[in-house]
């Protein structure tokens, strides 16, 4: 039995009732109460005006009328079935004071552990912590359950570009909750929806995607236009070169202790997934030509493209004060340190789980001043926005060596090159770029690099879900 169905039970809540609840926990209006509700057919109505309850009493086909509202007159009373819902009806016991100060979401991680465990002792001041440590890893037990069977219910079917965002989506929720409760990510699962994304992706899966408009935006060569279209009057383009989902949600959590909320977003990055490629399309605002700079300047085509405006490009540390932005009405900041860690960090021989790296940006947030600058644009009234040029992946080398000319260092998923026969030459996927007549991608396959056999690193170029789809977000108001 739910938590749910033992408030459902208490409350002796029926079909076709007409009473009002008033809830003093905030319980039986969290949205996994009221989608219970829903499950059980029941009628009901959401009010917290005194004015509006008053009206609806008048009707007779409500239903149930839940409301935060503390007390109704005695007159209304009278009338019609009211029943209070306070933390003695909780099935936890735990002392009052202590339950009025927590949060709707810990009361509920509460209920759902103890109910699941059937738990009975006093929740106290002394033992608080551990039980809400307890109850929020049991949550996210399943929570990661529930991910991994809507992945693999989407790996099951015929994909299009948007399942693939969504499946890319929910897997970044994925590996980083398995990061939380100290799990590894299923290793059958990744390889089935590897397979499936790879299959889609060079049969051509997401061509279709680069005809959405920039309102819609799909891939990331879009961000310039759609933050355009926006007119907001000051604009922060906030880029996390190496950011994939898994990263971006660490970064939520870190931000969201400091009063951050958000509005997201997934698209694709370009392939190979490298920066020179995929992040120099978000700069550049365009598909095609990436694929044949010969030298790069991204602050320069940005400021082209915002031509009336004041326009001024950033890294980590430069945005100090006030005057550090003063009169700038576009502020673009790139920070490499999702991408310069990933490379960095020393993976033992066999590790396939990004623990290590996730805990080193973790302790790089801490020490750094990205949140004071973050809050200072703010402050500022700058609309802010999130984007990323890809993710990353744990490789093992594969034991082919590509000429160095062909690849960079630090990238050794994938490279780009001319039409040939050498491409034939390496056990390898070739994928045809969209609109490119004469380039290729030569992709590492699976999760391997072009390395030796004995090296693990996190690197990126590949087509992943790790690598390819990356959050657009939205700071909100």
């Amino acid at each position: 039995m739910s938590w749910q169905r033992t408030v459902y039970n208490r409350l002796k809540i029926r079909k076709n009732q007409k009473r009002i609840i008033l809830d003093k926990t905030g319980v039986l209006l969290h949205e996994s109460f009221l989608e219970y509700l829903e499950t059980k057919e029941i009628n009901f109505v959401i009010s917290n005006s005194l004015q509006e309850i008053l009206v609806m009493a008048g009707f007779n086909n409500f239903g149930i009328l839940l409301s935060l509202y503390r007390e109704l007159p005695t007159s209304l009373s009278n009338k019609i079935d009211v029943i209070v819902y306070d933390y003695g009806l909780m099935s936890i016991d735990i002392e009052y004071p202590l339950a009025q100060s927590l949060n709707t979401n810990d009361l509920i991680s509460l209920l759902c552990f103890y109910n699941d465990s059937g738990k009975t002792n006093l929740i106290t001041e002394t033992n608080i912590q551990n039980e809400l440590i307890a109850s929020k890893r049991h949550q996210n037990q399943i929570v990661c359950a529930n991910l991994k069977d809507k992945i693999f219910t989407l790996s099951q079917s015929t994909i299009n570009y948007d399942e693939i965002l969504e499946m890319g989506k929910l897997l970044g929720e994925y590996v980083y909750l398995c990061y939380e409760i100290k799990i590894d990510p299923d290793d059958m699962l990744l390889k089935t929806i590897d397979e499936k994304t790879e299959n889609a992706v060079l049969n051509g899966c997401l061509k279709h995607s680069f005809h959405e408009f920039s309102n819609n935006l799909k891939t990331v060569d879009k961000i310039r236009s759609h933050i355009k279209q926006k007119n907001k009057s000051k604009i922060a383009l906030i880029c996390f070169d190496g950011m994939g989902v898994a990263e971006w949600k660490l970064l939520e959590k870190y931000l969201s202790a400091l009063g951050f909320n958000f509005s997201e977003k997934y698209l694709f990055a370009l392939i190979p997934t490298v920066t020179s490629i995929s992040r120099s399309a978000i700069y550049y605002g365009t598909y095609e030509s990436v694929y044949f700079l010969g030298s790069i300047n991204e602050e320069k085509q940005f400021n082209d493209y915002f031509k009336n405006r004041f326009c001024r490009f950033y890294r980590e540390g430069e945005i100090k004060n006030e005057n550090s932005v003063l009169g700038v009405d576009i502020v673009s900041v790139i920070y490499n340190f999702f991408d310069e860690l990933a490379h960095d960090t020393k993976l033992p021989p066999g590790e396939q789980t990004k623990t290590i790296y996730f805990k080193n940006v973790l302790s790089y947030l801490e020490k750094s001043r990205i949140k004071d600058e973050l809050l200072l644009l703010k402050k500022l009234g700058y609309s802010i926005f999130f984007c990323s040029d890809h993710g990353s992946v744990v490789a093992q080398g594969n034991g082919q060596k590509i000429d160095k000319y062909l690849i960079e260092q630090s990238c050794k998923r994938a490279t780009l090159m001319s039409k040939s026969e050498l491409a034939n030459s390496y056990d390898a996927n070739q994928y045809e770029i969209p609109f490119i007549t004469d380039k290729i991608a030569l992709l590492a396959k699976g999760r391997t690099m072009f390395a030796s056999k004995k090296e693990t690193k996190i690197s990126h170029g590949g087509i992943t879900l790790d690598e390819l789809i990356v959050p657009f977000v939205e700071i909100l108001n």
